[in-house]
Parts: structure tokens; sequence; C-alpha cells
């Protein structure tokens, strides 16, 4: 038996096989899907974070918008508030000035109440325009503002009007307490402390300031005056101490400041030879020249106002000639000449005796003598007088103090400023 036939299985026909993908073409290929991949992403993330930052910066510019808002609103409630809080001290600021200017009396200088007027007038207007409520104010802020600061500013300006006017008090106070050293000491030192008080007042409360420091000047007034005994009798025993007073006293005890200078100098047009007066002379001197060249005589004016300077010169020009007691007889010295207060007038008529004791023979001599006091005037350094006013005889020389004191004078025969206001004889300095 033979061997089986060993059957080969069939074998197939041979083929081309498959080529296979290199590595690194396989590798080029996921490169480039995870590049694709990742590109996707990134876009996607880029798309979401844009879209995250604009959100936020829509979310930021509705809150700036709205805080802006919130600030314009908040500076137009502070400047609404600035306006009505000004308006309302302005207006009390007025009123207080008001009850303020109504005090009168001693101790307060007239001479500073037109300021303090014009101050409270001028204010008074911006209170008007400017005062209106929140609601009559218009929608700009930057104007709110504005119109507050002026009202700011005129609160300011009435404040500091007041406290000049109350320093001006002050040195008129301090003055009379000068005068009045013969008053209790108990007044006196009341009037002190309102002195005090007068420069630390709140302008809001200068009417009740200036009410208390009257009552302490009045109760210093009345303990002095009942402290004298007038120089002769029916002295009133007034001591006037306002320079600019038209019926102050000067002479060789009672002098001026050095830059003293009277109010509202004046040269009469119509008299011959005139030189500066007080201007409530002027009237008074033009009715007397009308009525003494009625009666045929020329009034003349040989000198009136004098500054405290051309007084030092005419002066020492005396003491140089005359040495000082010579010059002291006749001449004021700086400071204590009638002359600077603008009330005394050097008078003449023309007929020679001009600044000589033989015009009191003249006519217009005789005249003035006897009918000065008609105009305000009196003759201020009578015949014999000197041991009172302490110069001598001059004639000429008159003194505007107004028809009411000169004709209280004459009527009850009172010569001299010194012993109608009960002050002390002035024959030397003292």
């Amino acid at each position: 038996m033979s061997d089986p036939t060993e059957v080969l299985p069939a074998v197939p026909p041979p083929h081309e096989p498959a080529p296979l993908r290199p590595r690194r073409a396989r590798m080029r290929t996921r490169t480039r899907v995870m590049i694709i991949a990742g590109g996707a992403a990134l876009m996607v993330l880029a798309l979401v974070a844009g879209a995250l930052v604009g959100q936020r910066i829509a979310d930021d510019d509705r809150r700036a918008a709205q805080q802006e808002l919130a600030d314009a609103e908040a500076a137009r409630a502070a400047a609404t508030a600035r306006v009505e809080t000004a308006a309302q001290e302005l207006e009390a600021r007025v009123t207080a000035t008001d009850a303020a200017l109504a005090i009168t009396g001693a101790g307060l200088d007239d001479a500073a109440r037109p300021a303090l007027q014009a101050a409270r007038d001028a204010v008074a207007g911006t209170a008007r325009t400017d005062g209106a409520d929140a609601g009559m104010l218009p929608d700009d802020t930057e104007l709110i503002a504005e119109r507050a600061t002026r009202l700011e500013d005129a609160v300011a300006v009435l404040d500091q009007a007041v406290a000049d006017y109350l320093a001006a008090a002050a040195a008129s106070g301090s003055a009379l307490l000068g005068d009045r050293a013969d008053a209790a000491d108990d007044v006196k030192s009341a009037l002190q402390a309102q002195l005090d008080a007068l420069t630390a007042s709140d302008p809001a409360e200068v009417a009740e300031t200036l009410t208390a420091y009257r009552a302490a000047v009045d109760a210093v007034v009345a303990s002095s005056d009942a402290a004298r005994v007038p120089a002769t009798p029916g002295g009133t025993g007034v001591r006037i101490t306002d320079p600019s007073s038209l019926q102050v006293v000067v002479n060789k005890r009672r002098g001026l400041p050095g830059d003293y200078v009277p109010p509202g100098l004046t040269t009469p047009a119509n008299i011959p030879g005139a030189t500066q007066v007080r201007s409530e002379l002027i009237a008074p001197l033009e009715q007397m020249r009308v009525d003494m060249a009625a009666a045929g005589i020329t009034l003349r004016m040989s000198s009136a106002y004098r500054s405290y300077a051309r007084q030092e010169t005419i002066y020492n020009g005396f003491v140089a000639s005359e040495g000082v007691a010579g010059a002291d007889t006749h001449s004021a010295r700086p400071g204590n000449s009638e002359h600077q207060t603008g009330l005394a007038v050097d008078l003449d008529d023309g007929t020679g005796c001009n600044l000589n004791g033989c015009f009191g023979s003249t006519a217009g001599g005789r005249w003035l003598a006897e009918n000065s006091w008609k105009y305000g005037f009196i003759l201020r350094y009578g015949d014999g007088w000197q041991p009172i006013v302490g110069y001598t005889y001059e004639p000429w020389h008159f003194r505007y103090v107004g028809v009411d004191v000169a004709t209280d004078m004459h009527d009850r025969g009172i010569r001299t400023l010194e012993e109608y206001y009960g002050l002390p004889a002035a024959p030397d300095y003292g």
C-alpha cells in the first residue's frame, strides 16, 4: 500500500499586498486634526471671552453712567443747599443790621453809620436777586453754585461792615470812658466789659450786643453826671468827645488827633478871602453875609480850617519870634487849635483891623458880637476870658456851635463853652 498522497492545501494565487502608511504620515494627519480642533476650541474660547468682556464693558459703562448721574444730582443738591443756607443767613444778617442801625445814642460813631447802611442796602439787593427758593433755581448746577457764592460773599461783606461799625463804636466808647473817669468804678468796669465784647461779637447778634453796650454807656454817663458840679450855674456838665460833633470843645487841655480831618470841608463861594470850613457853616455864613451887607457891612474871612501840620508851622513861627510863653498867649499848639475842627472862622470887615484887637470896635466887629448867635456862632475868646479859655482877646475869632446851643448860651448869659458844658478852665496846657 502505497503512502497516501499528501494533499497540500491550495495556495491562493499571489496578489499584491496593500501598501502600509508610513508612521510619519500618520502622525502628520493626527497633528493636523489636533491643530484644527485646537483652533476651533480657541475660537470658541475667544468668542466666549469676547462676549464676557463686552458684557463687562457694558456693565462698567452702565455703572459709570449711573455714578455720573448720581454725582450730578448730589452736586446740584449740595449747590441748592448752599443757596438756601446762604439766603437764610443773609436775610438774618440784614434783619440784625436793621435793628443795629435803629440803635442810637452816646458811645456810637455816627460817622460810621452811613458805611454800614450802604453795605446793608447793597447786600439786600443781592438777597432779593439771588435768594429765591430751590424751586426757582435753574437746572444748571454751575449757575446754582454761582448764585450760592454771590449770597455767601454778600454775607461776608455785611459781616465785615458790621465788624467795622462795632470797631468804630469801641473807639468812641473808649474815648467816652476816658472822658468819664469820674464815674463809679463798677459802671466803668461794666462798660469796659461791653467794649471788649464789641470786637468779639457775632454779626448775627449785633443788635443785642449794641443794646447791652448802650445800656453800659448810659450808666457811665449817668454816674459821671451825678459826680459833677457844673463850673457855672446852669452849666450842663455834658462833655462832647466826638471830634466831628458841632459842639466839640477844643482848648489847651482838650486836643485833637494829629491825623484828624473834619468831614465835608467846603469853601464858601461869596465871601472874600474864604477858605475851607465844615459844610454845615456854608448856609449860616452866607445868610450872615447877606444880612451884614444889608447893614452896609462887608463880611470877609481871614482864616478857617487849618490842618495839624499848618498849625504847627504857624505856632513854631510865633515861638521863634516870641518864645513859647509869648506864643501860647495867642496861638494854639498843633492839635489844640479850634481851626482844625473846621468850625472856627476868623472874620473881618475890610476896615483895616484884620486879626487885630481894634476889630471889636469896628462896625463889623460890633455887629458880629451882637448878632452872630442868631446864625449859630459864638465869640470864642472874649475880653478878659483868658483865665478860662487860655487866650487873649480875639474879637475876630468865632466858633460855630449850631443855632440851638448859641441861642441857649445867649439867653442864659453863658459866655464860654467851658462854662456851658461844665468843663474845667483851660488857661494853660496843664
